[in-house]
């Protein structure tokens, strides 16, 4: 299977996000899931204070099949369309909105992940809880990153696994 690189991720987070995300416009109908583009840009950056240690994530992962799930972090495969993050909602309701437009989502996005990588530089070594995963470190959140965001801009048609190297989960065996 193929793996990931840090230079491949870097260079979609330097070079490519940005135009991607300024695509979106608020009419915008997602393929699948209830976010809107505002919403989902919104839960971008939510994602980034948790990966900076700013709320509390508990592991919903036993701590012997860590070692097993963690090898999805380092591979080529996505996040499933219909993956039901645990610390969202059952009922779907959509939280409210923080910020006046999609723009200005953006620009927090933008400077969430500016702090993140000066958090990160700070605290070398640091790791932080991810929900499914366990502790990351930089790196690690880095391909994460890259995934969720990658996830979330299929959603909205702006690319495609195959454009970012991705690839689908095989089905699970019955």
């Amino acid at each position: 299977m193929q793996e990931l690189t840090l230079a491949h991720a870097n260079a979609f987070f330097e070079n490519k996000l940005d135009n991607l995300l300024r695509k979106l416009t608020p009419d915008m109908q997602p393929l699948w899931g209830k976010m809107t583009p505002h919403h989902m840009v919104e839960h971008l950056a939510w994602v980034i204070d948790g990966a900076m240690g700013k709320w509390t994530v508990t592991v919903i992962t036993p701590e012997e099949k860590l070692p097993r799930m963690r090898q999805f972090v380092f591979s080529n495969y996505s996040i499933s369309q219909n993956f039901r993050h645990p610390n969202m909602p059952v009922d779907g309701e959509l939280p409210l909105l923080n910020t006046p437009s999609i723009e200005a989502a953006i620009e927090v996005f933008w400077q969430k992940w500016a702090e993140f990588d000066a958090f990160m530089a700070a605290n070398p070594g640091m790791r932080t809880n991810h929900v499914v995963f366990g502790p990351l470190n930089y790196d690690e959140w880095l391909f994460m990153q890259f995934k969720h965001v990658v996830h979330h801009l299929t959603q909205f048609g702006l690319t495609t696994l195959e454009a970012e190297g991705l690839q689908s989960l095989p089905p699970r065996p019955a």
